[in-house]
C-alpha cells in the first residue's frame, strides 16, 4: 500500500511550498532585514493590510515594511493551509506578534499570502491580514455636530 501511495501524484507533497519559503518573510521581518524582506516581494505586489490602503510596489512596500519593524518586536507566523497549481501557491495561517522586552504576545491574527513563481524563485504577490481582536475604541478630537449636542 505504501509503494502505492508514493507512485500516486495525489500522495506527493509536490503541492506544497518549502518551509524556506513559508518562513522567509518571518525570518526576514524578525531580524529587520529590511532587505531581505523587499526581496520577497514580486515587483507588481501589493500588501492588503487591515484598516489602511492598499500598498503597492517597491517603494511603497518598502516604506511600510520599515515604519512596521521595531526590536521590541517578534513576529511568528504558522501555516494552516497551503493550495498550489503551477506556479501560484495561496499559503493561509495565523501569527503572532509578541513584545520580546515585555515577553507578552500583543496582537494575533491569520494572514493569506499569495506566491508567484517569477524567474523561479517564489515571490509574494499579495499579502492580507487582520487580527482576532478588534480595537477597543476609537478617540478623537474633532467636536460633535451640532445637531448631536
Amino acid at each position: 500500500m505504501v509503494a502505492l501511495c508514493l507512485m500516486l501524484p495525489a500522495c506527493t507533497r509536490q503541492d506544497a511550498l518549502p518551509s524556506s519559503v513559508t518562513q522567509a518573510f518571518e525570518i526576514a521581518f524578525t531580524k529587520h532585514d529590511l532587505p531581505g524582506c523587499l526581496a520577497l516581494f514580486a515587483d507588481d505586489a501589493q500588501i492588503l493590510p487591515e484598516h489602511g490602503a492598499v500598498i503597492t510596489g517597491r517603494a511603497e512596500i518598502e516604506a511600510f515594511l520599515k515604519n512596521q519593524m521595531t526590536p521590541v518586536v517578534s513576529f511568528n507566523t504558522d501555516t494552516d493551509m497551503i493550495l498550489r497549481r503551477g506556479d501560484v501557491a495561496v499559503e493561509q495561517g495565523h501569527f503572532t506578534v509578541r513584545n520580546i522586552r515585555r515577553g507578552t504576545n500583543i496582537e494575533m491574527g491569520k494572514y493569506m499570502h499569495i506566491w508567484r513563481k517569477v524567474d523561479r524563485e517564489w515571490r509574494l504577490f499579495r499579502v492580507m491580514y487582520n487580527t482576532d481582536v478588534a480595537p477597543l475604541g476609537f478617540a478623537t478630537v474633532e467636536p460633535l455636530p451640532e445637531d448631536v449636542l
